[in-house]
């Protein structure tokens, strides 16, 4: 007899568990508050234009490979992820701009206009990121607890992988400038933490980025969410949207989940809500002193016509980053001189948008709403001012002209939409405390039967990471574990 499996939330993660489930033989069926799958990786459709309102960069491709290959599939049939080129463009205060190519003779070139001699750093520095990625990859696979430290394999093991040190500090090692420190660490903003707090082994995504490079989802990111609902249905699992889960107990050896007006018993749960809000909304705990992500303010354009300048992926440098991530992360208030994203994916794929016209997607770190000083709606018209005045610098044009139509995301969304507590963009600051062995489990403590898969839970967040997170969790129930 199979078991009965159903899982809260059709986010990236739960899709991927619901397709591997399915694919075992398991009776999956999937409860999902909005009415369409993807939770933060979701889309806005308006006028002709398909702006994607969360994830906009496919690294680790083989992560996403695994998924479907687990399933007996070839992600071909699913997906088209193109590599792009070039893979992003950093834009310093000033006007100065650093390339990164797909090639890496080519983005050595822009690294000596910036600091001479910086090319021998960067091979130094990839050849040593490349070495870590080979000691996390299979840990990205595994489940850690604490009770894992006695094994001295582990202790070995923190040493080579720098577990004591930044992120910052490793590239430090290797780049003399702050410029170029900042260009190969800015990635730890992505997983809502200061380079300065993330531990030295994230540079993995830096690995990710100058080896295995980036790559974009033709049809746009939504695709994703999209095919692997898709890849779940094909193998017998069942949907149900505009459901939301009110609440999660035990009884016995089955996992009851509370639905307006019923209550319906699983052999097993997988829980892809917010971590965090699933222990104080769903199960009645009392969540620990957790260390949150920052959140984002999102504006999202339809351009009336093409804007020049710009790359696929961009990022905006404020003029003095480390007085930037502090007021975000230590001070809990907007940031004054805000660095931000830019993300022009119709640069790649014109489909996304009407003949001649562009999407200008606009991330900007900011705090999230635990402690925050202050109201964020005084400050959003100045932040988005400021945004745009860069652009405009940048790009020689004006920006407001251009807009077709315009759509914001605020902190306070991502608590009302996807009930992500604090409006922690990206879930549990990805710091040393909250990282590998010390980050929540995939399994329940207390519940038996009952597991988690997201951005808060292992191996981490990031597309790629909650998919081998979704692998963490099919092991755990094939193995009854």
């Amino acid at each position: 007899m199979s078991k009965k499996i159903a899982i809260v939330g059709a986010g990236v993660g739960g899709l991927a568990a619901a397709a591997r489930l399915a694919h075992d033989g398991c009776d999956v069926e999937v409860f999902e508050k909005l009415p369409a799958c993807g939770g933060r990786n979701n889309l806005l459709e308006e006028s002709g234009f398909r702006i994607d309102m969360g994830p906009s960069f496919v690294m680790m491709p083989d992560f996403f490979e695994e998924v479907f290959s687990y399933c007996g599939k070839s992600i071909s049939d699913y997906l088209d992820l193109r590599v792009i080129d070039p893979s992003y463009k950093i834009v310093y205060p000033g006007g100065q701009s650093l390339t990164v190519y797909r090639d890496s003779g080519r983005t050595k070139e822009e690294l000596e206009r910036i600091e001479p001699g910086s090319s021998a750093g960067f091979d130094a520095f990839i050849k040593e990121t490349s070495r870590i990625y080979g000691l996390v990859r299979p840990l990205l696979y595994k489940c850690l607890t604490p009770n894992a430290l006695v094994d001295p394999f582990y202790w070995g093991l923190s040493g080579k992988i720098h577990l004591f040190e930044s992120y910052w500090k490793l590239a430090r090692k290797y780049f003399r400038s702050e410029e170029l420190c900042y260009a190969f660490t800015f990635e730890a903003m992505f997983m809502g933490v200061s380079p300065f707090q993330a531990p030295a082994f994230y540079s993995v995504i830096s690995y990710a980025d100058h080896v295995q490079k980036i790559a974009h989802s033709m049809g746009g990111m939504y695709r994703i969410p999209l095919a692997l609902e898709r890849l779940a249905k094909e193998f017998g699992a069942k949907f149900n949207y505009n459901c939301p889960v009110e609440s999660i107990s035990g009884a016995g050896p089955a996992v009851v989940l509370g639905l307006p007006g019923k209550r319906i018993e699983a052999d097993c749960a997988v829980v892809n809500a917010d971590y965090a809000y699933a222990q104080s909304d769903l199960l009645g705990r009392r969540i620990p002193n957790f260390r949150y992500s920052c959140s984002t303010y999102l504006i999202y354009l339809g351009l009336k016509k093409k804007l020049d300048g710009l790359a696929h992926h961009n990022l905006f440098f404020s003029r003095d980053l480390k007085k930037n991530m502090d007021q975000i992360f230590r001070d809990k208030i907007v940031p004054q001189d805000p660095s931000f994203y830019a993300h022009v994916p119709t640069v790649t794929d014109g489909s996304l948008a009407p003949s001649g016209k562009d999407i200008l997607y606009l991330l900007i770190p900011v705090p999230n709403l635990q402690n925050f000083k202050g109201d964020f709606s005084e400050h959003e018209e100045g932040i988005r001012k400021q945004v745009f005045e860069r652009i405009n610098d940048f790009c020689g044009c004006d920006l407001e002209k251009l807009i077709e139509i315009e759509r914001r995301f605020y902190p306070r969304d991502f608590t009302g939409r996807y009930n992500i507590k604090y409006g922690a963009t990206f879930g549990l600051a990805h710091n040393l405390g909250q990282s590998a062995f010390f980050r929540p489990a995939n399994f329940d403590p207390r519940i038996r039967n009952l597991y988690y898969v997201g951005a808060s839970t292992q191996p981490g967040g990031g597309l790629p990471v909650v998919i081998a997170g979704s692998r963490i969790v099919a092991d755990l129930i094939r193995q009854g574990k």
